[in-house]
């Protein structure tokens, strides 16, 4: 799997920062701000590090690399039942099982590990993994010879089920100081922790066929999506908003967290009043018509 990373990250300033993860354990997270004097973890300034300028020819800049240090695992189990379209009836049951674990990000969103020098701490439930999914066909079809108010129907429905994608709660700027500032994390918490949203659709579609010559015939179709207007949510707001876990930060350190002094009240004490809102939804019910000619 290719992947980019930070080559130009500054070197750990040796003032690792004590954080939590979202359940409030303690741990330590390599910090790169610039230290005003070397060893006193009491002079940590709020500016990011930077390398030599003599090295990579600018002191403050981003130089990515594409290397292949990403790698992934994928389990899954497919089961199919399926009965073709006979004696008017037919349908089709899929389910799958699956657990994808990888060290790279969603390739649509963050591409840089939030610690170049620690891909093991990357590993996680891929971003893109779907534990399970559950798919049902069926197909009704009425008579071809009965009479002129039952001939040419047909009915069919899909019921779609899927568990969860996972997100990562991202600080929402450069919280550890290596001048990247889309993705590092919240604390000492782990890549996709966020849980988003099951997906539940229910598509139905209804026909009838008309026989309007010799080899011509007319279909009508109505077709709905998600008929019972489900609220779907594809992707979530995950901008925490400050450095660390605001309930598990201690008094004296609030500000420079970036959490305010009293709590917010928001999900997991977020400063961030939108965080873990919804930022994409699957379409809302969908209704169409439509006419078919076939010769």
């Amino acid at each position: 799997m290719g992947s980019f990373w930070n080559v130009n990250q500054p070197d750990q300033n040796g003032c690792p920062a004590l954080d939590h993860n979202s359940a409030g354990q303690p741990g330590f997270k390599n910090d790169y701000h610039i230290v005003a004097v070397p060893g006193d973890c009491t002079t940590v300034l709020p500016f990011p590090g930077t390398r030599q300028p003599q090295v990579f020819g600018s002191s403050i800049a981003v130089y990515f690399e594409a290397d292949s240090k990403w790698d992934s695992q994928w389990d899954g189990l497919l089961i199919n039942l399926n009965k073709r379209l006979s004696h008017h009836f037919g349908y089709g049951v899929s389910y799958t099982w699956s657990k994808g674990i990888d060290n790279g990000p969603n390739p649509s969103f963050v591409l840089i590990p939030q610690d170049s020098c620690c891909f093991n701490k990357e590993r996680a439930i891929s971003s893109d993994g779907v534990g399970q999914r559950f798919v049902a066909n069926a197909i009704l079809q009425g008579p071809e010879h009965m009479n002129i108010l039952l001939n040419g129907w047909m009915l069919s429905t899909i019921v779609s089920l899927q568990s969860p994608n996972y997100f990562t709660k991202f600080a929402g700027f450069d919280s550890n100081g290596d001048v990247f500032g889309n993705n590092d994390r919240v604390g000492i918490e782990a890549r996709n922790t966020f849980q988003g949203d099951s997906y539940q659709s229910v598509d139905l579609r209804v026909s009838r066929s008309f026989k309007v010559g010799e080899g011509k015939n007319l279909e009508a179709l109505a077709e709905g999506f998600n008929m019972l207007n489900t609220l779907n949510v594809h992707y979530f707001n995950t901008a925490y908003g400050a450095a660390d876990f605001c309930p598990f930060v201690a008094p004296a350190n609030l500000a420079n967290a970036g959490c305010p002094a009293t709590p917010s009240g928001f999900r997991e004490g977020s400063p961030n009043q939108f965080y873990g809102t919804p930022r994409a939804i699957f379409n809302p019910r969908q209704l169409q018509l439509a006419l078919r000619f076939t010769f």
